[in-house]
């Protein structure tokens, strides 16, 4: 009688030993499979970030280009506020 109590109290010890253990991996790998989906959500939003710096870049250097062809093209531009217009009465003339 006495072998079969220190047998039962041994099995018992095991079983929550080895219950403790499968507790203890089931929580890790919960965990682990935690960070991979974040791993995997964080990577997604960089390659977005990505893509939408490079979409940024593009129309900044478009816009670029075309104010540096807009200059080139309109610095013989007067504006009409600039006009200066001459009449015959006028004594600012060199000719008279």
């Amino acid at each position: 009688m006495k072998m079969t109590k220190k047998l039962s109290i041994y099995y018992s010890l095991l079983g929550v030993a080895v219950l403790a253990q499968m507790l203890a991996t089931v929580f890790t790998l919960s965990q682990n499979i935690g960070y991979g989906q974040k791993i995997s959500f964080l990577e997604k939003q960089r390659i977005s970030l990505e893509a939408e710096k490079n979409q940024l870049q593009t129309t900044l250097a478009k816009n670029l280009a075309i104010n540096k062809l807009a200059e080139t093209e309109n610095t013989g531009y007067v504006a009409i506020a600039d006009v200066l217009v001459l009449s015959r009465d006028s004594a600012s003339l060199a000719l008279k």
